[in-house]
């Protein structure tokens, strides 16, 4: 089943103060896409209390960066990581004593949102013409600006941008490309964020047939050794030539080079939860948030994600998320519903060839 196609994107650039970089149990940095799509839900329900707007839904939210500053200081005192997170703290109780530190991560970030509008009704409320706007399509976007500007971001406080002004375009598919080409000036510079969950399969698969990259005694790695090996640096031992007074061989280490399918800024990325019971029925697990809902235990997925220049985008739909409309297994994931798959090259260069080579017959005499 095919997500609803976007009549109109409604593009916003968002100044967010003080929001939570904790994305996840594994994960720091950026925000989750789930707090995009929460983001997003949360504009649709206040939107649809209008009468004039009860049929719009919003079908996915494009993330792009802008700027990022995690609230962070540097340390000596830590020994796996040169930063540490700046903690917050209550103030003095009443009888003097000292509160408890908040173990939470806090960062600044320049954001715009690309979130797709459509439902019966909204032709209405468009203009055909993205630059003359109707008084019904000012409405409508006056309405949006309302309603953003008063929610938070990812537990931040929101704030519109200075110089760039917020844009309802009237969307289709037969003319995307060329608005896209439009759009991109009002985005960059920026990245915007993808999923890869198929270049970490096709890596996996790779993995497996080339074992020397792999810093793992397995034969048949898992997503976890695959994504593991993907976000962090590799290095490998290349054994030099003895001379006669030495017993061992010395190693030289050398940063191993990444494959040509891992081109790109990768990072991981949680894509939603998986759970970890069968659905219980409303009001059975107790101290619920809200008890009018079936609720489960989850825990967070992790995939794994591509910071993309816009001008690299054909059609800047294939950016949106949203969640899966039909959750299978009690995964509950998020999805890019209209972006292209991927098509991947996993062949090796002659570089990249004689390297495995060498790693191999070094190894060997050492």
């Amino acid at each position: 089943m095919r997500q609803t196609y976007p009549k109109a994107l409604y593009v916003v650039r968002l100044n967010v103060e003080n929001a939570s970089i904790i994305s996840s149990h594994l994960t720091w940095g950026f925000p989750a896409p789930s707090a995009f799509t929460g983001f997003m839900h949360h504009l649709q329900r206040q939107l649809n209390q209008s009468p004039e707007y009860a049929t719009v839904e919003c079908c996915g939210v494009g993330i792009i960066s802008h700027q990022f500053n995690p609230q962070i200081s540097k340390t000596n005192s830590f020994r796996y990581s040169p930063y540490q997170l700046n903690l917050a703290r209550h103030p003095i109780n009443p009888n003097g004593s000292t509160p408890s530190i908040i173990e939470e991560g806090k960062g600044h970030f320049e954001v715009s949102l690309v979130i797709g509008l459509a439902g019966e009704g909204l032709d209405e409320h468009l203009s055909a013409n993205d630059e003359d706007l109707s008084t019904q399509t000012q409405s409508l976007l006056a309405r949006l600006n309302q309603l953003v500007y008063n929610m938070r971001l990812a537990g931040g406080s929101v704030f519109p941008h200075k110089r760039v002004k917020a844009k309802l375009i009237n969307w289709s598919e037969h003319d995307a490309v060329e608005k896209t080409k439009t759009l991109r000036r009002t985005v960059l510079p920026g990245f915007a964020l993808q999923h890869r969950y198929e270049l970490l399969m096709v890596h996996q698969d790779w993995l497996a047939q080339n074992l020397t990259y792999l810093a793992t005694q397995k034969n048949s790695p898992d997503l976890l050794d695959t994504l593991l090996d993907i976000q962090r640096f590799n290095f490998v031992s290349t054994a030099q030539e003895a001379s006669v007074d030495q017993e061992l061989v010395d190693g030289v280490w050398t940063l191993r080079p990444r494959p040509e399918h891992l081109k790109g800024w990768l990072v991981p990325i949680p894509i939603g939860y998986a759970s970890l019971t069968d659905l219980q029925p409303q009001g059975k697990i107790k101290g619920l948030r809200h008890n009018d809902y079936p609720a489960t235990f989850v825990e967070t997925l992790i995939s794994l994600g591509e910071w993309k220049s816009p001008h690299r985008i054909e059609n800047i739909v294939e950016i949106l998320w949203n969640y899966n409309i039909e959750p299978k297994n009690g995964v509950y994931e998020l999805v890019q519903p209209f972006a292209p798959k991927l098509e991947i090259n996993t062949s090796l260069t002659d570089e990249e060839t004689h390297q495995s080579f060498e790693f191999e017959t070094e190894e060997e005499e050492f």
